[in-house]
């Protein structure tokens, strides 16, 4: 297993997170280490963020995230949950923490902004922000969040149960149309955020052969159409 477990690349550096806690800041062309940062200590760093055109490195260990400023070394903030993504603007992202459910919080603020799920669920697994960062689909699947041991595969479960969830970030509701789908295959949001495209794998009868099917979901109406071949 590689002790280097998340690594992201912008702006001319590389920031890296390891399972002992440390985070390391590249500069990708001289592979120079600009910063080192030490975590708790021993404890996996599951993401690792580059914020503020490059003038921010944060890291998230499972109940906590820590900011930094690059220049100077020094610690800005502590934020007392593990942060999963950002959108793409960076002026919010998103949390879990059993069993509260989903969080929406406003950056640089780190301030909560709405609770975006009430309720008891198993963990995400893989998020996506529409373009416009006005939509995010979360899915979900029991394992989920993995300890440090097993992380970042999901901890042995003895029955699989997953799911996906649409949310409207303005409106900081789940759009329960969507949930209605039971969307299992990860999908997209078309590049002017009105639709999220994905497929729906069924058998068919008789035969029993699976068979892949493509839909639309509008994102205005919150209706959904199947796709032509």
């Amino acid at each position: 297993m590689s002790d280097e477990v998340n690594v992201v690349q912008t702006g001319g550096y590389q920031v890296s997170g390891n399972r002992q806690g440390q985070v390391t800041i590249r500069e990708i062309t001289s592979s120079e280490v600009i910063r080192t940062f030490q975590m708790d200590e021993g404890i996996v760093v599951r993401e690792v963020f580059l914020l503020d055109g490059g003038r921010t490195v944060a890291a998230c260990q499972k109940d906590h995230a820590i900011f930094w400023d690059l220049a100077t070394g020094q610690e800005i903030a502590c934020f007392n949950q593990r942060i999963y993504g950002f959108s793409h603007d960076e002026t919010k992202f998103f949390t879990y923490k059993y069993p509260d459910g989903v969080s929406l919080y406003a950056y640089p603020e780190l301030a909560q902004v709405c609770e975006l799920l009430k309720r008891r669920m198993a963990g995400p697994f893989h998020f996506l922000f529409s373009p416009n960062d006005c939509f995010l689909v979360v899915w979900f699947a029991s394992g989920y969040p993995s300890s440090d041991e097993n992380y970042p595969r999901r901890n042995p479960v003895r029955s699989a149960y997953a799911c996906a969830k649409l949310f409207n970030l303005d409106t900081c509701q789940e759009i329960q149309e969507f949930s209605q789908l039971r969307a299992l295959e990860e999908g997209k949001f078309s590049p002017d955020s009105r639709f999220y495209d994905s497929q729906k794998t069924k058998r068919s009868l008789p035969d029993n052969n699976l068979v892949a099917k493509s839909w639309r979901f509008n994102l205005t109406t919150y209706e959904v159409r199947e796709l032509s071949k």
